[in-house]
């Protein structure tokens, strides 16, 4: 194949700019395995580096599979790196020995500590916005959109590898194989060949060497059209989820220890929403979507129609439960160890809650959040800390802008808000002063007003998708994040 470098640099170029993959100043860990597709990826990045204005740095992982011609592998992108002037860190790991101590197979197992070593990197440059980029292209794409569709999968599997991924980006994502390994031969560079990418023990392998080379003998741009549609897929996907996203909102009441499903909101449901809005809902209580299946959904849609008191069993120690109301996903608890119960209790709280603390306020006051899921704070009027917990003896609220207070038990009463459900509601407090009624109100006192100089911003992330922040990086340097730690932040 004929490849004019520059053209390919200059589709890389628009690639990344069309996805917004980088912005001036940012630092991207590369992910270098030596072979064609990485170093092609850390060419193209040295050439725009200038021009888009970031730094790079690289990580190798060595997975301690193929001994010496391994270690060859390391020391070839050890020098490439020296003599481009790049810093290099390489990293040996024993993937067959985690693979077996956390039963997953040796190429799962090679994904996770490879993303555990860029993410250790990330580490090492404090107050920058750090991105990591991988070496995916156009073949790797559709290996992964057959690959998932042979398993089994939906929307979301068939849309196979996003250009863009929260922190990782895939500049390389529309290249060919055949472009990448045109355009190292017009430069002259060599490059590592892995002896395993040639091993049919390994599924994808198959897909690579038996599947896609008969698709293209059908069609020579089908990895293009796969990419297409893939896209095509993502942009569904992505309605979808908001769809869900709304519709749980809606029909669902999130608690500590799990969430209630309303039956007459939820059977007014389209049948697609209802499998989304509970493959959504069982992930945020999960904590992971990996071992959810299909079966699952249709377990919990088929529970609506069954006696009170029937249940299902989920993975992650979930239970589904029908009631009057509708249907309950609890998380199960260990009553023989209440102290594991608690903790296992405050991770599943700090996964649903982020916490960001606004400095710079004089933009944000325009947009001060109205949903429902995401409120915004005087942060100085905080006096004890906040936490997140269930209701205590003696907690009450403030319910005018002259600080006239409530008791918590009156408010729910009045709300009429089930005595069952009471205990189970999510509170953010400070001391006995309850700052919000989670799903509810917050209390006047604590309202961001013309006199206010920093803001808490709190995301209850069993809300709306759309309104969850991950990183403080999407407030451009206008706050700073704070994690919960047990549940609690005071600083």
């Amino acid at each position: 194949m004929d490849v004019n470098s520059s053209t390919i640099i200059q589709k890389v170029k628009k690639f990344i700019l069309q996805h917004q993959m980088i912005e001036a100043g940012d630092h991207l860990v590369v992910g270098v395995s030596g072979g064609a597709d990485s170093i092609c990826l850390l060419l193209v990045l040295q050439k725009l580096r200038d021009v888009l204005d970031y730094q790079i740095s690289v990580v190798h992982v060595e997975h301690g599979i193929r001994g010496a011609e391994a270690e060859q592998d390391a020391e070839f992108v050890r020098s490439f790196c020296e003599k481009h002037r790049i810093q290099c860190h390489i990293c040996h790991y024993q993937v067959p020995e985690y693979a077996h101590a956390h039963g997953m197979s040796e190429e799962e197992a090679g994904r996770v500590l490879r993303y555990q070593a860029f993410r250790d990197e990330k580490q090492k440059y404090p107050g920058q916005n750090v991105k990591i980029a991988v070496a995916h292209n156009l073949q790797d794409h559709a290996e992964t959109m057959l690959f998932h569709l042979a398993r089994g999968t939906g929307i979301h599997g068939l849309a196979a590898i996003a250009p863009v991924n929260g922190d990782v980006i895939r500049p390389l994502l529309h290249i060919s194989r055949q472009e990448i390994e045109a355009y190292l031969e017009q430069m002259g560079q060599e490059f590592c060949t892995d002896a395993t990418n040639e091993m049919d023990v390994y599924s994808r392998n198959q897909i690579r060497h038996r599947a896609l080379p008969a698709l293209h003998e059908i069609n020579g741009g089908a990895a293009e059209h796969m990419y297409q549609t893939a896209q095509q897929l993502r942009e569904i996907g992505n309605y979808l989820q908001k769809q869900a996203a709304a519709a749980q909102e809606t029909c669902c009441r999130m608690f500590a220890d799990g969430a209630e499903i309303r039956k007459d909101l939820f059977l007014n449901l389209d049948a697609v929403i209802q499998g989304e809005m509970l493959y959504r809902l069982l992930g945020i209580l999960a904590g992971s979507r990996k071992d959810l299946t299909r079966d699952h959904i249709r377990q919990v849609r088929e529970l609506f129609n069954r006696q009170n008191g029937r249940q299902i069993q989920l993975p992650y120690k979930m239970q589904a439960v029908r009631v009057y109301s509708g249907v309950e996903i609890r998380l199960v608890k260990n009553v023989k160890n209440a102290e594991n119960t608690a903790v296992n209790k405050s991770d599943f709280l700090k996964k649903q809650f982020s916490f960001r603390i606004i400095e710079d306020i004089s933009e944000h006051m325009s947009q001060i959040s109205k949903k429902k899921y995401t409120k915004c704070f005087d942060y100085d009027k905080i006096k004890h800390g906040f936490c997140v917990r269930n209701r205590q003896p003696g907690d009450y609220l403030a319910i005018d802008a002259s600080g006239n207070h409530q008791k918590l038990k009156k408010y729910l009463v009045n709300e009429k808000i089930p005595v069952k459900e009471r205990d189970r509601l999510l509170l953010l407090a400070d001391g006995s002063h309850i700052m919000w009624v989670v799903g509810y109100r917050i209390s006047s006192y604590y309202k961001v007003n013309e006199h206010t100089r920093r803001i808490l911003e709190v995301t209850f992330c069993g809300g709306r998708e759309d309104e969850r922040t991950d990183s403080c990086n999407d407030f451009r340097g206008r706050g700073k994040c704070t994690n919960c730690r047990d549940c609690c932040a005071d600083q």
